[in-house]
C-alpha cells in the first residue's frame, strides 16, 4: 500500500514542489495539504495520514506544537512527522525532534532525499539531513538533550554498532538484516541503547551518533 502523506507549510509554492516531487513516487500517495497549524490538525485527524510532512513556522500553531499533538494519536499506529527546516533553526529543529519528529530534512531538500525520509519514517526508521546535524548539535548542546560522551563508554560492542546503524537512518528492520539477527532482537538492541545514553527518541540516537564523532556529516561539493 502507498504511503499515505500529508503536506503541512505556510508557502503554497512549497507545497506545490512538494507534491510534485511525491507525485512521481508510486509508493507514495500525498493526500492532502494545507497551511495553516490547525487545519493540519483537523486534516490529520480526519484523513488518518502515516506520515505529515511540515514546516516549522505554520500560522495558528506552530510545527513543533503540531507534532506534538499528532504523534501517537491519528492513524492505528500514530502520525510520523518529518520537519523541515533550513540552518538557522537551531534549538526549534530540537524542539520538534524532542515532541517526537522522526526527521529532519532541509527545506531545499535534494530531490530524493524527502522520498527516502518517508520511507525510513514510515517504517519506524529517522532521519536528519546531514547538513542540519551541526546546528542540531550546537543545539543540543547549549541544552539537556545529548548525554555526556562518556556514557558511550557504557554501550556493548553491538550497542554501539545500533547506534552507528540508527545515525545512518537504517530502520529496524533493516538493522536486523544488517545485523542477521531477528527484528525483535533488533528492537531490544535499539531500545537499551536509548536507555544508557537517555535518548527519548531514534532522532537524538542519530545527533548523538554524529557528536560522538561515530559518524560524519557528508561534506556537499
Amino acid at each position: 500500500m502507498a504511503i499515505e502523506v500529508l503536506l503541512a507549510h505556510p508557502h503554497p509554492s512549497v507545497r506545490v514542489a512538494l507534491a510534485g516531487l511525491l507525485g512521481g513516487e508510486s509508493d507514495i500517495e500525498v493526500v492532502g495539504e494545507c497551511g495553516d497549524g490547525r487545519r493540519a490538525q483537523d486534516l490529520a485527524g480526519r484523513l488518518l495520514p502515516d506520515v505529515l510532512v511540515t514546516g516549522l513556522r505554520l500560522p495558528g500553531l506552530d510545527g513543533v506544537e503540531l507534532t506534538r499533538r499528532l504523534v501517537g494519536r491519528a492513524g492505528p499506529h500514530g502520525v510520523r512527522v518529518v520537519v523541515l527546516a533550513d540552518v538557522a533553526a537551531g534549538s526549534l529543529a530540537f524542539e520538534a525532534l524532542g515532541a517526537g519528529a522522526r526527521g529532519l530534512l532541509c527545506q531545499d531538500t535534494d530531490t530524493g532525499e524527502l522520498p527516502r525520509a518517508l520511507r525510513l519514517v514510515s517504517e519506524g526508521g529517522a532521519l536528519v539531513s546531514p547538513r542540519l546535524t551541526r546546528p542540531l548539535i550546537d543545539a543540543c548542546l547549549r541544552g539537556p538533550g545529548l548525554p555526556d560522551m562518556p556514557a558511550l563508554n557504557n554501550l556493548t560492542a553491538r550497542e554501539r554498532e545500533v547506534l552507528s546503524l540508527v545515525g545512518t537512518g537504517l530502520s529496524t528492520q533493516e538493522i536486523a538484516d544488517r545485523l542477521v539477527v531477528a527484528e525483535v532482537t533488533a528492537k531490544t538492541h535499539v531500545r537499551r541503547t536509548m536507555v544508557k545514553l537517555g535518548a527519548r527518541t531514534r532522532t537524538q540516537l542519530v545527533a548523538i551518533a554524529y557528536e560522538s564523532g561515530m559518524l560524519r556529516p557528508r561534506v556537499r561539493s
